[in-house]
């Protein structure tokens, strides 16, 4: 969740895999307690996957947009934590992912959603 703002001039929104917002140039950052990461409960397994290394695939740039209507942004830069597993812990780990979102001048208001594709590829 990107979390409210104000388009302005235009820039890029980027939350980190930790839930840390940012922004660059003329976005407006508002007050959003709904703002963070997305994240993933890579459990304990029951079909033998524990403690096997785990490769982790997030989108290529230019594959997942947010979409408004008729009106949409792109979002870029997904950046996973952890980058990868070399053994999966018995007892699972949560997978964090942060992206960036990029602004138009005067992008138009309204609730933007999507989706993303998220691989996790066992050993």
């Amino acid at each position: 969740d990107f979390g409210r703002f104000v388009a302005g001039s235009g820039g890029t929104i980027t939350i980190s895999p930790t839930g840390v917002r940012s922004r660059t140039g003329g976005v407006v950052l508002l007050n959003s307690p709904a703002v963070g990461q997305a994240g993933f409960n890579l459990g304990k397994s029951s079909n033998g996957n524990n403690n096997k290394a785990v490769i982790i695939s997030v989108p290529t740039n230019g594959s997942v947009r947010l979409s408004s209507g008729a009106n949409s942004m792109a979002v870029n830069g997904f950046v996973n934590n952890p980058a990868s597993i070399v053994a999966l812990p018995s007892a699972g780990t949560t997978l964090s992912v942060g992206a960036t979102l990029t602004v138009a001048p005067n992008q138009p208001a309204g609730t933007y959603s999507g989706s993303f594709p998220l691989t996790v590829n066992f050993q």
